[in-house]
């Protein structure tokens, strides 16, 4: 790791969501946030939200900062369960915990006060920090990463993941974000780097998926995003691949299921990124959870899921792939890069 840099340590729930602490104000209020590579607008829940995903986190109180700035300026963000609707403020952002903190010292963020949906209710973490490009905020607006890059605390312009699949509630050992660098401890091997084709999403271009020599889907444009637990395509292509792998479609819920007895005859599935192969065995993409935590019942779920993003065809290679390779996001030359994860 190079001097300058610094690690922030992940907790890992379920190899779903990966998480790490935030503080906002004078004093600190702390916070356990994603960060965030599919969004760019930085968000913790407000003391007057009612919604039930307010009520199960920490709530943030502007009142009781003395470096809080608030506004009136409204906002709204759309997320596949409805739309969050908060207020902008300004205030000391810091990333860490207790002394080991790397800070900002005016930054813009959201303070929610309505989140829809169960799912920020039963989330492990309380808000999320977007770690896109500007281009994806409201305008004049900056990302806390953004703002930390074009700072003088940061000598290369660079952050990277290490998601420790299978990691359970150990916060020791559920991964780490590198910013201002890279920790070669995380990789083995040399990057490959590949250019961002357009400076919003952290998108490149991926030549093709295949299984078994027979390709899915080529020449195509993907996004890296660690909000996003697994890889996501096209329906029609993700359909494919499913059966080719050997999952069936639960009629109920859509969702691709996998005996688990099979995953030693299951074929590996690869990408195909700037000529080198990027392949996941069965035990990598292959989801195990169990429904019920009291109960000695294992399901084993595809990591591959069908979306079909309004924009046009995508990828998502989310935490299913990037707990696999360790993946540098490297603003200063805008480009992408990746390599086996130890």
């Amino acid at each position: 790791m190079a001097s300058g840099t610094f690690n922030e340590k992940l907790s890992d729930f379920g190899d779903a969501q990966y998480f790490g602490e935030i503080s906002i104000g004078t004093p600190a209020q702390s916070f356990q946030v994603i960060f965030d590579t599919g969004s760019s607008v930085a968000w913790v829940p407000g003391k007057d939200c009612q919604s039930a995903g307010c009520r199960a986190h920490k709530k943030f109180d502007c009142s009781q900062s003395s470096t809080c700035q608030s506004t009136e300026n409204s906002m709204q963000l759309n997320y596949g369960t409805g739309q969050m609707a908060g207020r902008m403020d300004y205030d000391k952002f810091c990333f860490g915990a207790d002394d080991s903190t790397l800070c900002l010292e005016k930054q813009a963020f959201l303070e929610s006060v309505q989140e829809p949906g169960p799912t920020f209710a039963m989330a492990k973490f309380d808000g999320l920090v977007g770690m896109g490009y500007d281009a994806l905020a409201p305008k004049g607006i900056q990302t806390p990463f953004s703002q930390l890059m074009t700072s003088e605390k940061c000598e290369e312009k660079v952050f990277a993941f290490w998601l420790n699949k299978q990691a359970g509630d150990d916060a020791k050992t559920g991964g780490e974000m590198t910013l201002c660098g890279t920790d070669s401890n995380h990789y083995n091997g040399d990057l490959l780097y590949v250019p961002v084709t357009r400076k919003a999403y952290w998108q490149f271009t991926v030549d093709s998926v295949e299984v078994n020599a027979e390709k899915f889907s080529t020449n195509f444009e993907a996004i890296a995003d660690t909000g996003t637990s697994l890889i996501t395509g096209p329906s029609e292509f993700v359909d494919r691949l499913n059966k080719a792998i050997g999952a069936d479609k639960n009629p109920m819920n859509g969702q691709w299921m996998i005996d688990c007895k099979n995953l030693g005859n299951m074929p590996s599935v690869t990408f195909n990124i700037a000529g080198k192969p990027f392949s996941l065995t069965p035990d990598q993409y292959v989801m195990k959870v169990k429904p019920i935590a009291t109960m000695d019942v294992t399901l084993c779920l595809s990591g591959f899921a069908g979306m079909d993003m309004p924009q046009g065809p995508m990828w998502i290679l989310g935490d299913v792939f990037i707990s696999q390779y360790y993946t540098v996001f490297d603003q200063g030359k805008d480009r992408i890069g990746f390599a086996t994860a130890r």
